[in-house]
């Protein structure tokens, strides 16, 4: 049995880049699912600021057979907590170390995903389950804040590449 050029190509091709991915952009996005099976989500800048344990508890309960998928540069406390809630639900969990899921101050850092699309109205944590706000005293504060996520991100970033022994 012979192959096609095509068919040679099409080998060729997935044996060098891997098995291809659909609309990978949006997957690297949403911590390697896709926008529509997301839940509950929260972006690195809230999961650094906030305990959201109580919010996916809640959804845990209602769904468990969905998963909760975390990003691997989180504070390793901050993924204890969370890995040890999906344990106590008995819910999946899956941590995603590689570097080409986005990790910015408002990338998606923890997120309830099912199987199937259910799309929500919104996956923002905050919209789903406010908390009573307390107002910024000024908006030095806040870019402190945002200031501090960056470099504790940053930092994060190159241990990671460190620990991996990648390139900057």
């Amino acid at each position: 049995m012979s192959l096609s050029d095509e068919q040679m190509d099409k080998h060729l091709q997935s044996a060098m880049f891997g098995t291809p991915v659909l609309h990978p952009d949006e997957q690297h996005r949403n911590l390697g699912t896709f926008h529509e099976r997301i839940d509950l989500g929260a972006t690195f800048t809230q999961a650094l600021t906030r305990d959201y344990s109580a919010a996916f508890q809640t959804e845990m309960t209602a769904h468990p057979d969905y998963q909760l998928l975390l990003h691997g540069l989180l504070d390793q406390d901050i993924l204890n907590r969370y890995v040890r809630l999906a344990n106590q639900q008995n819910i999946k969990f899956a941590i995603r170390n590689d570097l080409m899921y986005q990790h910015t101050p408002d990338s998606l850092a923890i997120a309830l995903a099912a199987k199937t699309a259910i799309t929500p109205d919104t996956i923002n944590i905050d919209v789903r389950f406010p908390e009573i706000a307390t107002p910024c005293k000024s908006t030095a504060a806040h870019e402190l804040l945002i200031e501090k996520i960056h470099k504790h991100l940053e930092r994060n970033r190159r241990e990671f590449r460190e620990r991996h022994h990648l390139a900057n």
